[in-house]
Parts: C-alpha cells; sequence; structure tokens
C-alpha cells in the first residue's frame, strides 16, 4: 500500500523505491505549460464534431448562454500535500501539472451537471506518481447572464505510482471537490475556463495506522464546447 510506503519512518523520510512520497523532492511551483490556450482549443474543436444537437431532455434556454451537452479540457498546475495523521500534519507542497476533463448536460441557466477527472502527475525514475479523482459534479451559476460558478463534487480517489514495466502500487479512497471558476464566452459554443479547485482525498487505515488524507490545491486553464446554440 502506499501509506505502508508514506508512513514507514514517514518524516525521516527513508527510501522504499524512490518513488513514494517519503523521498521525493519539493519544488516550488511552476509556470504555465507553454501553449496550453492552443493545446485547449484544438482538444475541445475535435471533440465538438461529435456534437451535433442538443439531445432530448437537455434544456435550451433562450434567453442566457448555457445549453444542451457540454465538454470542457483544462491544464494547470497543482500543489499536493499529504497528511499521515501522525500529529506532524499536512507536508510541504509539491507542485505538478493536472488535466482535468469534464461533460455533462445543461439544467438550466443556473445549473450544469456533470462527470469530471482530474488527474495530478508527477515523474519518478522509472515511472509516475499520480492523485487522480473521478467524480460526479454540480456546477452553480448565481447568475444567469454572467459565467461565474460555484462546483461541488464527490467519488473516488486513487494516489498511486505505475512504473514503466507495467507494475504499480496504488491506494484508493473517498474523494471530495470544491471550486470556482468563470465561463469567458469566445463564441457561442466555446468559451475559455479559468477555474481553481480544492481536492480532499481520506484513504482508511487498518488496526496498525490511522489511514491518511491528500489535498491538492489546483489552478488551471480550460476551454469548454457546448451544444445547442
Amino acid at each position: 500500500m502506499v501509506v505502508n510506503t508514506l508512513r514507514g519512518d514517514a518524516r525521516h523520510r527513508a527510501s522504499v523505491l524512490e518513488a513514494s512520497k517519503c523521498n521525493r523532492s519539493r519544488s516550488p511551483a511552476r509556470r504555465w505549460l507553454r501553449g496550453v490556450a492552443g493545446v485547449l482549443i484544438v482538444m475541445a474543436a475535435v471533440t465538438s464534431a461529435g456534437w451535433a444537437q442538443t439531445p432530448r431532455g437537455l434544456v435550451e434556454v433562450n434567453e442566457g448562454g448555457r445549453a444542451g451537452f457540454w465538454t470542457a479540457f483544462g491544464l494547470g498546475a497543482g500543489a499536493e500535500s499529504y497528511d499521515l495523521q501522525d500529529g506532524a500534519g499536512y507536508s510541504s507542497t509539491l507542485t505538478e501539472p493536472t488535466v482535468s476533463v469534464r461533460l455533462g448536460g445543461t439544467l438550466g441557466q443556473h445549473w450544469r451537471l456533470g462527470g469530471e477527472a482530474l488527474v495530478w502527475f508527477h515523474s519518478v525514475p522509472g515511472g509516475t506518481e499520480s492523485l487522480s479523482s473521478f467524480l460526479l459534479i454540480g456546477q452553480w451559476y448565481p447568475m444567469s447572464r454572467v459565467g461565474f460558478y460555484l462546483k461541488g463534487g464527490a467519488g473516488i480517489g486513487r494516489n498511486g505510482v505505475d512504473f514503466n514495466n507495467g507494475f504499480g502500487t496504488a491506494d484508493v479512497g473517498f474523494a471530495v471537490l470544491g471550486g470556482a471558476g468563470w465561463e469567458i464566452p469566445l463564441t457561442r459554443r466555446f468559451a475559455l475556463v479559468p477555474a481553481v479547485d480544492l481536492a480532499q482525498h481520506f484513504y482508511n487505515g487498518d488496526r496498525f495506522n490511522p489511514g491518511y488524507r491528500e489535498r491538492l490545491v489546483q489552478v488551471g486553464l480550460g476551454v469548454l464546447f457546448q451544444t445547442g446554440r
């Protein structure tokens, strides 16, 4: 289990595979990935080919800008930290790239519902460490004609290390997320979406340890595509 790797003389950070959180270096926040906007627009354009019209059951409201099916792709930077619940509190943060994918349907000018996958990843010798959230989400727009929204969700969290030889180790737990963003219209169907999210993971322990928690704060920039208008 990942928690056992973390816990092995955790604050002393003894090495087991040089891939665990116990021995990795904590780096400062990185700059935005180059070409974020261009890559996101290309990704959204490819996806748009699969959306032809608003499916039955989804709302298309004439008075505002939200309608039909929607999907969004985002890149960002996430600051990860963990708490072994041993009284030492959260570790220092490690900031690495994040990727997010969201899709769902529009219930009205105040609500979008859907699912989201948010993945933070960190390269380690021989593999990749990742913290992944797979969530059901709701986005609430307080003002029907403004793109600002608040987001909440819950689902499954995965914390693991996957090695290039096909092997790996991971823990699976419960994840919750809260965030906010702003949809800035580019056209009737496309919008630029800066956002900030806080994801919290909870991993159970056993009779010998209390489990642990993971926390991720990410700032991202995405492109949203919607059908119906």
